[in-house]
Formats: C-alpha cells, sequence, structure tokens
C-alpha cells in the first residue's frame, strides 16, 4: 500500500506554470510557514480583521536568523501560562490563519491554477500503475483544500467530514485541520439571537476575546466559511492547530485518526512530498503503527533538505530504504516522472 505524505512545500509549488522562483512572484502562492505573516497585500488585510494579534506581529514578521514562525509561536504558547492574554493572541492567530489561508487558497485558484494543479498530476500518475484492489493514504499537514479538490476527477468528492475516509480507495487524513473545518463551542452556550444579530467578523472577535473561557467539543463541521464562526444556529471556531515547532497534538476527528491507524500496518511504500519530518506525533505513529520497513522518496525541494529529511525520519527510529530523493520540488518531480518506479513497485 502506498502513503503519501504532504506539507507546505506541496501546495507552496502545487502549479507547474507558476514555479516558486519565477521572476514574477504571485502575492496569492500558498505560503510557506516562514511566510505566514508575510508583508503581502492579503495578509495586511487579514491582520486588519483581528487586531487582537497585532502585537505579535512585528516578531513574527522580523525573524532571527536562528529562529522560525513556528518556534515563536511555541515560545508565545508557553508564555500564556504567565501572560493570560496571550491566550487570546494566540486566538486571533487562528482566526487569522482560517481566514488568510482560505481568501489565499481561492485567488491562487482564480489568479495561477485554474484547476491544473500537480496534486491531480500526482493523482494521475498513481492511478496509472494502482491496482484495482489497492487503496492509497493521503496525509496531509495542510490547512488548504486542494488535494479533496484534485480528487474530483478520480471519483471522489469531499461534501461531508465522513466522505475523508468513507471511500474504498483513497482515504484522506488532515492532521493538523483544515480552513473549511470547525469545532463546536460549548461554554459559554451563546444566546442564538445573539448569533444573528452580528456579523461574523464581529463574532469572531468576541470569541477570540473570550479565548480563555472558551470550551470547546470533539464535535467537528465541515463549512466554507471566513471567518469560521457558525454553523445550524451553533457557535463555532476554526478547526486547525497553530503551527509549532513541536507539535504535541493533532487538530483531527477521532474517526479519522482510527482510521489512519488501521490502515497504517498495511503501508510498505511512503512518498513525501515538501514535509520535513518534524511532527513529532506522526512519527511515533509511523514508529509504532508500522509493520514493515518503508520504501521511501523524498521530494522537498534538493538533495539536501531530502537527507536531512531522511536523518529526522531515521533518529525518530522508523525503518526505511531510500530511494534516491527527486531533484527539486513537486513540479520537477511531476514532469519527471520521478515516481513512477515507486508507483509500479
Amino acid at each position: 500500500m502506498l502513503m503519501v505524505v504532504f506539507g507546505a512545500g506541496a501546495s507552496y509549488d502545487s502549479v507547474p506554470s507558476r514555479r516558486p522562483h519565477a521572476k514574477s512572484p504571485i502575492l496569492s502562492r500558498p505560503p510557506l510557514a516562514n511566510e505566514l505573516f508575510a508583508d503581502r497585500p492579503l495578509f495586511v488585510e487579514m491582520l486588519e480583521r483581528f487586531p487582537a494579534c497585532q502585537p505579535i506581529v512585528p516578531y513574527l514578521q522580523n525573524l532571527q536568523p536562528t529562529q522560525s514562525v513556528e518556534g515563536l509561536l511555541e515560545e508565545l504558547q508557553a508564555a500564556t501560562a504567565t501572560y493570560p492574554r496571550g491566550t487570546i493572541q494566540l486566538a486571533a492567530v487562528r482566526y487569522y490563519l482560517q481566514s488568510m489561508l482560505g481568501r489565499c487558497e481561492s485567488d491562487w485558484e482564480r489568479e495561477a491554477a485554474r484547476g491544473i494543479t500537480n496534486y491531480k498530476t500526482l493523482l494521475d500518475q498513481i492511478e496509472r500503475f494502482r491496482r484495482p484492489d489497492e487503496p492509497v493514504l493521503l496525509v496531509t499537514f495542510n490547512y488548504d483544500s486542494m488535494l479533496e479538490r484534485a480528487l474530483g476527477p478520480f471519483g471522489v468528492t469531499i461534501r461531508s467530514l465522513a466522505d475523508y475516509v468513507s471511500n474504498d480507495v483513497y482515504k484522506i487524513i488532515k492532521l493538523h485541520g483544515s480552513v473549511n473545518w470547525g469545532r463546536l463551542v460549548t461554554v459559554p452556550a451563546v444566546d442564538k439571537t445573539i448569533l444573528l444579530g452580528k456579523d461574523d467578523w464581529s463574532l469572531a472577535n468576541d470569541l477570540i476575546d473570550h479565548a480563555a473561557t472558551l470550551q470547546v467539543s470533539d464535535r467537528y463541521y465541515f463549512q466554507y466559511q471566513i471567518p469560521m464562526t457558525k454553523a445550524e444556529g451553533n457557535t463555532i471556531i476554526p478547526a486547525l492547530a497553530i503551527p509549532l515547532q513541536k507539535k504535541q497534538s493533532y487538530e483531527c476527528p477521532a474517526e479519522h485518526l482510527e482510521v489512519l491507524k488501521t490502515v497504517l500496518p498495511r503501508v510498505r511504500r511512503l512518498l513525501i512530498i515538501g514535509w520535513r519530518a518534524t511532527d513529532r506525533p506522526f512519527l511515533e505513529l509511523l514508529r509504532g503503527d508500522g509493520r514493515h520497513a518503508y520504501d521511501c522518496l523524498v521530494v522537498v525541494g534538493g538533495t539536501e533538505p531530502a537527507r536531512e529529511v531522511m536523518a529526522n525520519i531515521r533518529e525518530a527510529g522508523i525503518p526505511t530504504s531510500q530511494r534516491p530523493p527527486g531533484a527539486g520540488g513537486f513540479t520537477d518531480f511531476i514532469l519527471q516522472h520521478e515516481g513512477d518506479a515507486l508507483f509500479r513497485s
């Protein structure tokens, strides 16, 4: 069984006609982690919508050479133990990410992709070699929905949370949540007349201001809404994980995680695209629930970054037999058919 793991680099290099290092950068390109707070017009517009996070934005926009956005957000989260306002600031970051990335994906599709993405071509290449009875596991750490939409031509339509894991062939696991997922707020209970009387941006900022007292259930909603505030007359908040350097948990429905744990022992071939292999919970899952050494191919923008990924995997105690890494990024991998040997094996 084949498993494909996607990280931010996959969406960053998702459109073959718009390579990342082109002379004219496209401002709607899905950002890498250290670009999440870049000084782009759309990003600035969304930051204006959530003033609670503005005091920490200068840190996130002016990283020191040894810093990363994920590491800095982790420091800020740790500081909430003694600085309660930090909880409100990080809640605003969550809303900012959901709103900004949702709009960014829409703009990227309109300005660049127009339905043509490396995700779709990758699935087509897999289909050329996939045996009729062979399922494929797709695991992504990205918040966007490009992978889900790419599955449409291959008979998989995502209209609900159940659709991610109900197909016999393709199982999609989004471990860090999604721009179109929300979670139910149970405390405080909000009067439904209040919900009807406020616009979504005002309600989102009210929820941010009360972040320290909110209690959120494990009930997920599948919904396209920017910002994420209401569903079926209930209050919801974005279901996506704030990017941290040392991830400790998932933002994913329990039913999806059970499917992942059930099928993972069958995986023997592993393709990594744009993922740095630093997510500790998932690495531990690969080590604990895998049953075989993985036949592994890494595509992360060059041979040296690929070596770093493999070093992270081996350091986590995961057995692998490594194929020569992809020479470039997602686009090069697709155009050079670098995955054919893995897919047919």
